[in-house]
């Protein structure tokens, strides 16, 4: 790197590349004994200054050599694993997730992944069947294109599994319940119930009677009432999602929704915290607190009572959530112009933009970073907007504000990441003609506009700091299926079917990047992680096959053989 493109580079990039130099001076003078050499290996670094190797070492859980040799930093005590060609990476890292909300949702009546609305019904059925007693029953993981177009679930479908008990089923997204007639009386939706700002109760065709499906914050008019998460329930649910996260080579995730109070899988935080203070959280996290509109600048004071009492060495709770529209498929994303099939109809802000015209400069000034969810283009404006204003009122600072989901970005806005060092984070297994795709946002929002859709190739090529995430449980948590489809635009399941928006495909290196040095900025983690550089933490992952020696349609064949955290194997095993 030249100088002139150190001075290009934003300081806090400059400073974590500084730390990372000296950590390597301390660290990896030769003729010390490592625990772990790893040779014979695919060593892809991430480390632009030395991009491969074959071999690397490892003491007191950080790396302290890599390289083509490591024999000075082997003894009698030294374990050596010959790796006989599989690639070694560091470990992956989510930007956007929700592992607590979502681990308890796979480990109560999940229909995720499912081909179609029958198996979904089935799916309902039998786990209706396997709890006779139960008085209410929850699950999740429908999703909109099982449905017809344009079309939202009712009522009707669910009183035909049961009609007698309360049947509540969250969509795959978060946005959307499905509810039986049961569950409408329970919690007392009815045709007096006035929507609530910011969310939709879906009618029968030319009456106000609930069909079945609430929108948005039409959700919390149930959650509010039903029979509250336990802390050993999330803690259950956390402990599940924690051991997936790791078979897929995943060492440190942003979870993306954190309530501090109410009865919802999202009030995460003693979970959390109860896998830290037990010494069982293997993950790097890094928690997002739920922004409520409703509560405005009052709840600053709690949060930053939480940063100062929970942040540890594996735990960072020093992120501001804000949840500010919806998505493209229920109309309830903010766009500039209006949705094509509902010319009158510009969406929904569940935060309103002068709120985060406010309340961004506000959590800026007291040193939280914003994550801001934006699926519309109006939105995404707001948001930058929101964060300009912060600038503009505080200075700036290293704060690695983002923006996540980017579905739609108007041209004009795409050099205002860069121009205001904003993360842009997206979710690559996104990136191909699904059935949401072809069935629900297309019709939505027209073929004109789609040109404007996930343009992470025009937002890269500004300099700006594009990260990945997967949003799971919406979609896949597997980086491999993400990085495949960020590179091919295409299915990543079958590898047919015409390519999306292929002028923004990305390479190989890129998208591995996005999963890893890109995502640990954001999760303010570049300093230990994210790259295989002597001073960082051990945290790698191995696998398989070599990515680069494989087609792009075989990436997400490949398969994490084991994760490392701290040089400690925490899934699989080296041998």
């Amino acid at each position: 790197m030249t100088p002139s493109h150190c001075s290009d580079a934003p300081r806090w990039r400059r400073v974590a590349t500084a730390v990372v130099f000296t950590c390597a001076l301390l660290h990896a003078a030769p003729g010390k004994a490592a625990d772990l050499v790893l040779t014979g290996a695919r060593v892809y670094t991430v480390n632009p200054a030395q991009p491969w190797a074959s071999e690397l070492a490892v003491e007191d859980g950080r790396i302290v050599y890599v390289g083509e040799d490591a024999s000075a930093f082997v003894d009698p005590g030294t374990r050596v694993v010959n790796l006989d060609g599989r690639m070694i990476l560091p470990g992956f890292q989510d930007a956007h997730a929700h592992p607590a909300s979502g681990g308890v949702k796979y480990t109560e009546c999940p229909v995720f992944d499912l081909p179609d609305i029958n198996a979904v019904l089935e799916g309902i059925r039998r786990c209706v069947q396997q709890n006779p007693e139960a008085t209410l029953i929850r699950g999740a993981g429908w999703s909109m294109d099982q449905f017809e177009a344009g079309q939202l679930p009712a009522r009707q479908m669910l009183d035909a599994i049961d009609a007698t008990r309360a049947l509540v089923f969250s969509d795959s997204d978060g946005h959307a319940m499905w509810l039986n007639s049961a569950a409408l009386q329970r919690f007392n939706i009815t045709a007096e119930t006035p929507d609530p700002e910011g969310g939709v109760i879906t009618r029968m065709t030319g009456t106000r009677t609930p069909s079945g499906s609430i929108l948005e914050e039409a959700m919390n008019l149930v959650m509010a009432q039903w029979p509250a998460y336990t802390d050993e329930e999330i803690e259950a649910g956390l402990r599940w999602a924690q051991d997936h996260y790791l078979a897929l080579g995943v060492t440190a995730v942003q979870d993306a929704y954190v309530e501090l109070e109410g009865n919802s899988y999202y009030r995460s935080l003693p979970a959390w915290t109860a896998l830290a203070e037990s010494g069982d959280l293997k993950l790097r996290a890094s928690l997002s607190l739920a922004w409520r509109a409703a509560d405005g600048g009052q709840q600053l004071e709690t949060m930053k009572q939480l940063r100062a009492r929970y942040s540890g060495k594996r735990l960072r709770v020093d992120t501001i959530k804000f949840w500010a529209d919806g998505v493209i498929e229920t109309r309830t994303a903010m766009l500039l112009e209006p949705y094509t099939d509902q010319p009158d109809w510009h969406g929904l802000m569940m935060i309103p933009r002068e709120d985060l015209m406010q309340h961004v400069p506000m959590i800026d000034a007291a040193g939280f970073q914003a994550h801001i969810h934006a699926i519309g283009d109006a939105t995404v404006r707001y948001a930058l907007d929101a964060i300009e204003a912060a600038w503009a009122r505080n200075g700036r600072r290293d704060a690695r504000h983002h923006i996540n989901h980017l579905q739609f970005v108007h041209p004009d806005d795409i050099g205002r990441f860069r121009a205001l060092d904003v993360g842009a984070s997206f979710e690559p297994y996104w990136f191909y003609y699904d059935g949401y795709i072809r069935k629900l946002t297309i019709p939505r929002v027209g073929p004109e506009r789609m040109r404007n859709a996930y343009p992470v190739r025009s937002i890269l090529d500004t300099g700006a700091r594009v990260a990945f995430s997967s949003d799971w449980s919406v979609t896949s948590a597997d980086p491999l299926l993400g990085i495949e489809t960020a590179v091919t635009h295409t299915d990543p399941h079958s590898n047919e079917g015409e390519v999306f928006l292929p002028e923004q495909r990305l390479s190989l290196d890129e998208a591995i990047a996005a999963y890893t040095i890109r995502a640990a900025e954001l999760n303010f983690l570049d300093q230990q992680t994210g790259s295989i550089e002597p001073g960082k933490l051990a945290d790698i992952i191995i696998l398989d096959k070599d990515l680069f020696a494989i087609s792009p349609g075989a990436i997400s064949d490949s398969r994490v053989t084991a994760t490392l955290i701290d040089g400690e194997v925490v899934y699989g095993a080296l041998e």
